[in-house]
């Protein structure tokens, strides 16, 4: 096993296993995406400068059931957003749904690659599957990911590595920037990753980071994370610093919370990280449709350091398609959209 990959699997305290040279080697790697392609550091410029008066409207392509990636297709919610508002959102996220697999991964990369054309900011989610073989909500034994020698679990999950790895190369071959998150909603413990608790899932976004970074050498991501709105779960299961660049939290229902939005800056501010709504969805399903401009109203009054938000898809009452006034958050001069060509 190569060096790098053993120093993620183990961790950047190894001294006694590994070696103090080869350890002071490895921890002097640079922080995370500091190697990055000029458009990915375009990218990356882009997300710093928003924020305080200039918030992205971004929206959940697809997520792991059978929305297509393809943004002119009737099922992805980039066109029903579009379609609705007449206004295209500026970002947009397509997942890998390794559980499910309801598209071959040229279809998902066709996708990315269609949504970059089109001047859209991409993001990429992988929903990895259990490496178990169970189900996606079944518990998983992660210290076998990390066990010496070969077993079924280990080399599962790194065959899912291998090919999202693959999937990430081919973007770049053509000069794609993507802002990607390993593990959707770090602290979910209903999702196979999250449930050891934050210490595993730590070394689950360090070993990926190291792996695809460092061996794959792919240098046109921008690394993102998230956790649920639970509070003190971003500070909990923070990867650290060196490797990420975009942080955030979802908000679901009508309290749009942000509890760690102090600990949150002071990441942006100390560190030049990315803030922002990682996914947003304003009200329940049983809540009457409410106002969108909700959005941008509480962005300005209670957390004007975030760089924008992501609405959820799955259905119309998380976002602008079924609720109250989307063209019109949009429009809104404070809120950043795709610009017409």
């Amino acid at each position: 096993m190569k060096a790098s990959l053993r120093w993620a699997e183990q961790g950047c305290g190894s001294v006694t296993r590994l070696g103090l040279g080869l350890v002071l080697a490895v921890c002097l790697w640079p922080a995370a995406g500091a190697a990055r392609t000029p458009e990915a550091e375009k990218v990356l410029a882009t997300l710093k400068g928003l924020g305080n008066g200039s918030y992205l409207f971004g929206q959940m392509a697809t997520w792991v059931h059978n929305e297509n990636p393809d943004m002119d297709h009737p099922s992805n919610w980039l066109k029903k957003v579009s379609d609705h508002t007449g206004t295209m959102p500026r970002y947009g996220c397509v997942t890998y749904d390794f559980h499910d697999d309801p598209f071959p991964d040229a279809a998902w990369n066709a996708g990315v690659e269609k949504m970059w054309d089109r001047g859209l900011l991409v993001g990429v989610y992988t929903f990895f599957a259990n490496p178990t073989g169970r189900a996606w909500n079944d518990p998983v034994d992660i210290d076998l990911i990390f066990a010496a020698g070969e077993n079924p679990t280990k080399a599962n999950f790194y065959r899912q590595m291998d090919r999202m790895a693959a999937n990430l190369q081919w973007l770049k071959d053509r000069d794609i920037p993507v802002v990607y998150t390993p593990f959707v909603e770090s602290d979910d413990r209903n999702k196979w990753h999250a449930k050891g608790g934050p210490a595993k899932i730590i070394k689950l976004y360090r070993l990926i980071h190291g792996y695809f970074t460092n061996d794959k050498s792919l240098d046109n991501v921008i690394w993102a994370y998230h956790t649920t709105g639970n509070h003190g779960a971003l500070q909990k299961c923070y990867p650290g610093d060196a490797y990420v660049d975009v942080l955030g939290k979802s908000a679901y229902g009508s309290g749009f919370g942000f509890s760690e939005y102090r600990w949150a800056v002071e990441r942006k501010k100390q560190a030049d990280k990315v803030i922002w709504w990682a996914e947003l969805g304003i009200r329940g399903r049983r809540e009457q449709p409410r106002d969108c401009l909700d959005v941008v109203k509480r962005l300005e009054t209670k957390y004007p350091e975030l760089a924008g938000f992501v609405f959820w898809s799955d259905e119309g009452f998380y976002n602008v398609v079924g609720n109250k006034n989307g063209a019109e958050l949009m429009g809104d001069p404070r809120i950043v959209t795709l610009p017409e060509r």
